[in-house]
């Protein structure tokens, strides 16, 4: 399914964040920002998990990443490029 730019403009959420962030800079740099600390999380979930259970040597390490990679990797992509296309809008002139 191909999403249009006149989908993207006629959508209510996509419209009230470009309001608000048209109204100054400032607003554009904390939408962006928290876009990308949102797109991250399970990163830190990662990151977080392996600090708890304190892997020791290689293939524990190993395991591990190979696990979290399968488990939460696909949707780090994913919040990856919802977080380009979201930071798009929102320091975009266009809508």
């Amino acid at each position: 399914m191909r999403i249009n730019r006149n989908q993207i403009k006629n959508n209510d959420f996509a419209q009230s964040l470009k309001k608000f962030a048209n109204s100054n800079f400032v607003a554009k740099i904390v939408i962006g920002i928290s876009i990308w600390l949102l797109a991250f999380v399970p990163m830190w979930i990662y990151l977080f998990s392996r600090m708890l259970i304190d892997p020791v040597g290689f293939w524990q390490e190993l395991a591990l990443f190979i696990i979290f990679a399968i488990v939460v990797g696909w949707l780090q992509v994913i919040l990856i490029i919802f977080g380009l296309a979201l930071t798009f809008l929102v320091m975009s002139d266009e809508l």
